[in-house]
């Protein structure tokens, strides 16, 4: 994507972005998927503008790990759309690192708003590190209002599953060695099928990364629908919980 910075680094990161065509789906609004490459991706750049982006950190044997995320989707960007990501860091509390993301076109209209809850991990064993033992300096931004609440609680499994097989692949792993966060929107996406979200958007998620896939083993990917509600799981052989979420679809002529 196309970027520039504007704004301060200090406090709050903002750039804007063309969405491509290999950002869009069939009916040429942006992938839920791309979406999260474009958060993943301004995050890192004010990580980096405050001193621990992805290379100060693994220099110390650490890398940040999303673990839980809330996005509401007012209207998915088209392609060419030229959209601004403003995105900033919450208070840390006693294990998460909170940040908050929204997206809007240049003249203001709202997009999208996220907040995820981050963790900082071990590179060595995979542990979490606390942000006491971490001493990351983060600005003070408690003063900013949080635009969507911050995912708290997950979604339990809904009734009556439809169940796929899959393994995770060679196109689903990042510099960090496990399965990249965006994947699994993609594979909700995948599950959900061309049918549905040829005449519906995403508007509602809520999602928890529970366990690190970090090899090419089968997994199953669990989808439950209830009208425009629906719950989503990718699960290890063994049934372990690898990723939940919980959310909506809308029509869009409701967009």
């Amino acid at each position: 994507m196309e970027r520039h910075e504007t704004g301060s680094v200090e406090r709050i990161h903002k750039e804007t972005f063309c969405v491509r065509p290999t950002d869009c789906d069939l009916t040429g609004r942006m992938r839920p998927d791309a979406l999260f490459a474009a958060m993943q991706e301004g995050g890192e750049h004010h990580a980096q503008a405050l001193g621990f982006g992805y290379e100060a950190l693994r220099a110390r044997g650490l890398f940040f790990v999303l673990s839980r995320i809330h996005v509401r989707i007012e209207r998915a960007p088209g392609k060419d759309d030229r959209v601004v990501h403003t995105t900033w860091p919450g208070t840390v509390n006693r294990f998460f690192f909170p940040r908050f993301h929204t997206f809007t076109l240049e003249d203001g209209t709202p997009l999208a708003q996220a907040g995820g809850l981050w963790v900082l991990l071990s590179e060595a064993d995979r542990r979490v590190v606390p942000p006491a033992k971490a001493a990351l300096s983060f600005p003070d931004n408690s003063d900013l209002a949080e635009p969507i609440d911050l995912p708290l609680r997950l979604p339990a499994p809904g009734a009556n599953e439809e169940r796929f097989a899959r393994t995770s692949a060679y196109s689903d792993f990042d510099v960090n060695g496990h399965v990249n966060n965006t994947r699994y929107i993609a594979w909700l996406c995948d599950a959900l099928g061309a049918a549905a979200l040829r005449e519906r958007s995403l508007c509602e998620l809520t999602a928890g990364y529970e366990r690190e896939i970090r090899g090419e083993v089968p997994l199953t990917l669990a989808l439950a629908r209830e009208g425009d509600a629906f719950t989503f799981r990718v699960l290890s052989a063994e049934g372990e919980k690898h990723f939940v979420a919980g959310g909506a679809l809308r029509a869009e002529a409701e967009a």
